[in-house]
């Protein structure tokens, strides 16, 4: 961003002036001779650095950058401020108040105009690099390194806020984890970069497949989980059988090992039902489903019912 730059003076010739002196840093300037064009020109053309007079008519220097910073692109954005008036101390102070990044009197030498400028630009360039490693970090903390979906951090932390509204609003949402099966023999078979590669088609079959507001992410091992919001028992089912029969049908073939028919086993449980009214309560359901779709042969879906003890039952009656 920081390659243009918006001047805002009502003089053309201190506009000149400052160009001249900053051709070398910047390839494009943005020109405006009030406050009032200046935002207009600020908002169409999103400069990535600004320099402003304060005495200017329509809309003054002051007026212009507190409008600037109160933008969501113009918080970050650096900005130089000119003045021509020897009082200057409440002008800088009004100026670094509103959000000045620093401050200059006319007349002024053009180099220490650029050393200020360069500064400020080297700042902006740091902060970027900041967040973009701060966005990295962020995302790398919610995401499972090797198929790049999301871990079992954000599964929970965003199921949190689901069960919240769940509750809040009366609708039910279902858990279905999801097993491939027979997992150990082709790491034993095949060694485990096959296994690793399955891994990653697997659940890029996965997000492929699933839907918009859908919660998927890598349980752990050979295990994904996904969630599906304000649904019944009925429709997850359904979902459930969807994801089965696409891993199935799926021709699995590699440099790593020769075709493969890979199949999974799902465990499904809805909440709230009976027991089943945390986190934990939802996921160890799930899992007893899952242990039922196991036992009983694999490559099926099985759905966690829920049956009062026979203490519950004396007690409901």
């Amino acid at each position: 961003m920081t390659d243009k730059v918006l001047l805002v003076d009502d003089s053309q010739q201190a506009r000149l002036s400052i160009k001249d002196a900053l051709k070398g840093i910047f390839s494009v300037f943005v020109e405006a001779d009030d406050g009032l064009s200046a935002i207009k020109a600020f908002v169409e053309e999103k400069p990535g650095f600004i320099i402003t007079d304060i005495e200017m008519p329509s809309i003054n220097g002051y007026r212009f950058i507190s409008t600037i910073r109160n933008m969501e692109d113009g918080r970050d954005v650096p900005i130089i401020m000119l003045s021509g008036t020897k009082n200057s101390l409440k002008k800088k102070l009004t100026g670094f108040n509103l959000g000045a990044s620093d401050f200059l009197i006319k007349p002024f030498e053009n180099e220490e105009l650029v050393a200020r400028v360069k500064s400020l630009v080297r700042m902006r360039n740091l902060m970027d690099e900041l967040k973009e490693k701060n966005t990295l970090l962020e995302k790398l903390a919610v995401t499972d390194e090797l198929t790049g979906l999301h871990n079992r951090r954000h599964f929970f932390e965003a199921l949190r806020e689901q069960l919240s509204l769940g509750l809040r609003h009366n609708f039910k949402l279902a858990c279905l984890l999801i097993d491939i099966d027979h997992f150990k023999r082709i790491n034993d078979t095949y060694g485990h970069m096959a296994g690793d590669e399955i891994l990653r088609k697997v659940g890029s079959l996965l997000a492929s497949c699933k839907r918009e507001g859908e919660l998927l992410a890598r349980f752990g091992g050979e295990e994904f989980i996904i969630c599906l919001f304000n649904t019944d028992s009925e429709n997850a089912t359904l979902a459930g059988e969807r994801f089965r029969n696409l891993i199935k049908s799926y021709s699995f073939t590699s440099a790593l090992y020769p075709a493969l028919s890979i199949t999974v086993s799902i465990g499904l449980a809805i909440y709230p039902q009976g027991a089943v009214i945390s986190i934990d309560e939802l996921i160890k359901a799930a899992d007893d489903a899952l242990y039922r779709s196991k036992s009983g042969g694999r490559d099926r879906v099985t759905l966690y019912e829920w049956s009062p003890s026979p203490a519950e039952n004396k007690k409901q009656r």
